[in-house]
């Protein structure tokens, strides 16, 4: 019952996707520009009512709490950093802490295609076991850039990710867009649990985002969990209503980018 009740404060009732935003990007890439003031970022970042953001324990300790009741919130228990050890997730946190942080998820990472794999299932199926005794669901960000892989990219490559989140238990897989919706399919179709994309590098402005999220919704995707293009975007609130109109109304690229437009010139955003 209890991850029942969980599932259902991520997932909107209208569409049953999640539209999620990440935050917990320092540990991994550094203090981008645009995250510097997390404080700002949260504020903005809620005001375009997401299902949910994703976070570290220490944010959101310090920084969430005013905003606790209006998003869910997905608790981030591990980190990679691109610069210092691009193959390995450590294990930041456990799920004790993100059932009394009151957390509605618990987010782990694991980078597969490669020896180092071994250690982050091991770890994955651990996290997985104890959010299932917990009624906690797990969402894990599961990227084909192990130290075996040349095209982190390719479909087989990132079904065979999906598919390994789905073999531990994961109720929700962020992964990597394909490069279109044909190939994409072959990743949704390979895996039984939700699966989510990932922005990153995947595109140049709003409406490069609009469109692969349009084609990857018209092939079976379950939610999206976006993050420094919304966040470094001048107008984030906006940004995210958009990418809402076309997730749980089933907008046209066109559709939605009149919603951030109107957004924008009505001024629906943080000050």
């Amino acid at each position: 019952m209890g991850k029942q009740i969980r599932m259902n404060r991520l997932l909107n009732p209208k569409s049953g996707r999640m539209l999620g935003i990440t935050v917990d990007h320092p540990i991994t890439r550094g203090v981008l520009p645009g995250i510097e003031n997390i404080s700002r970022v949260l504020e903005q970042v809620v005001a375009g009512r997401p299902e949910a953001v994703t976070m570290h324990k220490g944010i959101a300790e310090k920084v969430f709490p005013p905003h606790a009741g209006k998003v869910s919130m997905i608790f981030k228990a591990s980190a990679y950093s691109t610069q210092y050890h691009p193959y390995d997730e450590a294990i930041v946190a456990e799920v004790d802490e993100a059932v009394r942080f009151g957390a509605d998820a618990i987010s782990v990472g694991m980078i597969v295609g490669g020896p180092e794999q071994t250690a982050q299932l091991t770890n994955l199926g651990r996290i997985s076991r104890e959010a299932a005794l917990a009624g906690m669901p797990l969402v894990a960000h599961i990227y084909p850039k192990g130290s075996k892989i040349s095209t982190p990219t390719e479909s087989d490559a990132v079904a065979y990710a999906v598919r390994a989140g789905a073999e531990l238990g994961v109720d929700l897989i962020k992964t990597v867009w394909t490069g279109s919706g044909d190939s994409f399919l072959k990743v949704v179709e390979s895996c039984p649990s939700r699966v989510a994309l990932a922005g990153g590098e995947m595109g140049d402005n709003l409406e490069d985002y609009l469109k692969m999220t349009r084609e990857a919704l018209d092939v079976g995707l379950a939610g999206v969990t976006y993050g420094r293009f919304v966040w470094q975007h001048e107008h984030p609130a906006a940004v995210i209503r958009s990418i809402s109109a076309l997730m749980h109304d089933d907008a046209s690229v066109e559709q939605a980018l009149g919603i951030f437009d109107e957004t924008v010139a009505h001024g629906q955003e943080v000050g």
